[in-house]
């Protein structure tokens, strides 16, 4: 395994820059950096802030899943006086086994004081691309909601949502009926801009065949043995700051130096991201080379807050991504 000499200070900022740029959005699932539309309700980006703020990332040694938080705003659209119809569009692939914690639909409803507001909710599969009003549909769930005051309401949608990913469907339609004598639809909720209505949803994904590194030294100018350099990625450098909400930007640690034979431990883990990282460095200045790599040897997962394709809100802890120590392998 060779060890480098190091980069020029802008040639390995550059390398690093676009190596944390194709790391992320591969962990993310994305193709390219997403473009937002327009603006979301502040409400819930305050909300998805303090779940991350509180949250954090706590995993096991052994634990293979990975977790989410997705608030997804609707695409509101009239179907008559008396009915709302939200649409929810998500990204997901097949290979991905998705398991539904915790789902909320928050709606900012309307109602005058000493009185209930009483809605029926029906939840749909949509059929065919966009899911629009009259083509094929499969009911989920329906159920009825009541709500008193006015300001923002949550409501539980677990098993709806849990049904949703079981399949292959990309968008969900809910519709609103107002009931009984309350009138228009549109004087109960409100689905402004302001207060769009949104989903928050908690899942755990499990990916097959993810296997995580178990179980050094910074490195250090008058040392040329395996250890780790650090490197801090912000994402204001790089462009990328107004579809990452949190946080500012991450440490792209890696792992370099010579393992003489008498360092050499066990047979080691070279993680596929942080061996393309040092390759992309040693591609520069190939100088020497000895029997064992210089290879992660700890991890943790890195906490990131942000804008998908489709403008929803995701929050997901992505495993193995910082790298805490070295070793020889």
């Amino acid at each position: 395994c060779a060890a480098a000499e190091p980069c020029p200070a802008g040639a390995e900022r550059r390398l690093l820059e676009e190596a944390a740029k194709r790391q992320l959005l591969e962990r993310l699932r994305l193709r390219e950096r997403p473009g937002l539309t327009h603006a979301v309700p502040r409400a819930a980006v305050a909300r998805a802030l303090r779940r991350l703020q509180a949250g954090g990332a706590r995993r096991g040694p052994d634990d293979d899943e990975q977790g989410y938080e997705i608030i997804s705003f609707a695409e509101p659209e009239p179907m008559s006086p008396s009915a709302l119809l939200l649409q929810f569009r998500f990204s997901h692939t097949q290979d991905q086994d998705v398991h539904i914690l915790q789902a909320q639909l928050w709606l900012y409803l309307r109602v005058p004081r000493d009185l209930v507001a009483s809605l029926i909710l029906r939840i749909f599969l949509a059929g065919g691309e966009g899911g629009l009003v009259g083509g094929n549909r499969t009911l989920l769930s329906e159920k009825r909601l009541s709500a008193k005051g006015t300001g923002w309401h949550a409501f539980t949608l677990v098993p709806a949502l849990q049904s949703f990913f079981e399949g292959d469907h990309r968008t969900m339609r809910l519709e609103l009926e107002s009931h009984g004598d309350q009138g228009d639809i549109m004087s109960i909720v409100n689905a402004s801009w302001s207060h769009q209505p949104f989903l928050v949803a908690k899942a755990k994904v499990r990916e097959p065949g993810h296997h995580v590194a178990k179980r050094s030294l910074r490195c250090s100018q008058n040392s040329n043995l395996c250890c780790r350099k650090d490197y801090y990625v912000d994402f204001r450098d790089i462009g990328w700051n107004d579809w990452i909400i949190k946080p500012e930007g991450y440490q792209i640690n890696y792992c370099v130096g010579q393992c003489p034979l008498h360092v050499a431990g066990s047979p080691g883990m070279a993680s596929s991201f942080h061996t393309a990282v040092f390759n992309l460095v040693k591609a520069n200045n190939i100088q020497a080379s000895g029997h064992s790599c210089c290879v992660p040897t700890r991890r943790r997962p890195l906490s990131v807050l942000y804008f998908d394709r489709n403008s929803n809100i995701v929050k997901t802890d992505i495993p193995d991504m910082i790298v805490d120590a070295c070793g020889c392998s």
